[in-house]
């Protein structure tokens, strides 16, 4: 029951931390940094590596028992690491669970240069930035790095979402970051959680 309560806690913290489930390709850039995200009175801070088609979030506080979460595009999996038990679950790749970290934002209508601020170390530009999901349209001000293009922070224009990094460092990561650690035991997901035999199937063959 517990793991169950865990593992479903993850998918909903990877859920709200997708911008209104707006997920463009990530660039390909190497960097570290603390990325904290805010919704509504929820604020979850998590210690990011990134390395072109790989991810990995340590967190300052464990997600639904989670501590470290890995992702693999290559292999097209997750790695939910479970510390406290030793243990990880092995799921899928969804859009939720993409590194969202280019300049333009998918669905962008439109936007508008503010102006020019210097924000945790890097000069940025800011701009307006209109987004239309399905019939919904939003706005959001995002701070873009001049030299990387890099959205250093996003904030909803109604205030009630934002993701920002900090102590952004653009240097090679070891590959070595994003491989599961040895001497964890696999965890068995909810039944509800399980990949179908086609996702299994698909899984294998991007892994040969």
């Amino acid at each position: 029951m517990w793991q169950r309560v865990g593992v479903l806690g993850v998918f909903v913290w990877v859920s709200s931390i997708s911008i209104g489930g707006l997920t463009p390709q990530a660039s390909a850039l190497d960097f570290s940094a603390e990325r904290v995200v805010k919704s509504g009175k929820s604020v979850v801070t998590a210690h990011v590596n990134a390395k072109a088609d790989r991810w990995r979030f340590e967190f300052t506080q464990p997600q639904g028992g989670a501590s470290i979460i890995i992702v693999r595009m290559d292999y097209g999996t997750s790695w939910l690491i479970l510390s406290k038990r030793r243990q990880y679950l092995e799921v899928p790749v969804a859009n939720d669970h993409r590194l969202v970290v280019s300049e333009a934002m998918a669905g962008e209508i439109s936007r508008e240069f503010v102006g020019e601020e210097t924000l945790n170390g890097y000069p940025t530009e800011l701009f307006e930035v209109t987004v239309k999901d399905r019939e919904e349209t939003r706005q959001y001000y995002r701070w873009v790095t001049k030299t990387q293009r890099f959205p250093l922070k996003t904030v909803s224009k109604q205030g009630e979402w934002s993701e920002e990094f900090r102590r952004v460092i653009f240097t090679e990561q070891s590959p070595f970051l994003f491989e599961l650690p040895r001497r964890l035991d696999p965890a068995n997901p909810p039944a509800n959680l399980q990949p179908t035999s086609n996702e299994s199937q698909g899984l294998e063959e991007g892994r040969q």
